[in-house]
């Protein structure tokens, strides 16, 4: 499977760049740092090459928010399954630290 996230309609796909990455494990979209031109409805768009079939999400709106007295602390996911890989084969492992 292959994920792509749109902003707000169709063909607008997300640039990934620094601040914005799109997991090939699980599909996920993940802003650092969100700017108030994030604003918008996000669609994830999941094509599959072998089977020529692709799918869009519904829309998902994104509010950012002004106030600056939030603050959330650290914080480090660590829940990882068991991950196999092949010997001479490349594997990819994701991790993300929350928080400001």
């Amino acid at each position: 499977l292959s994920y792509r996230w749109l902003l707000n309609e169709f063909p607008v796909f997300i640039a990934l760049d620094k601040r914005r990455f799109v997991s090939q494990t699980n599909g996920n979209l993940y802003i650092a740092n969100v700017e108030a031109s994030d604003k918008g409805n996000y669609s994830c768009f999941v094509s599959s090459p072998s089977i020529t079939k692709s799918v869009f999400s519904k829309f998902i709106p994104l509010i950012p928010q002004s106030d600056r007295a939030k603050v959330y602390p650290a914080d480090i996911k660590v829940k990882f399954e068991d991950t196999n890989a092949l010997l001479g084969q490349n594997v990819t492992l994701e991790c993300f630290a929350l928080g400001k």
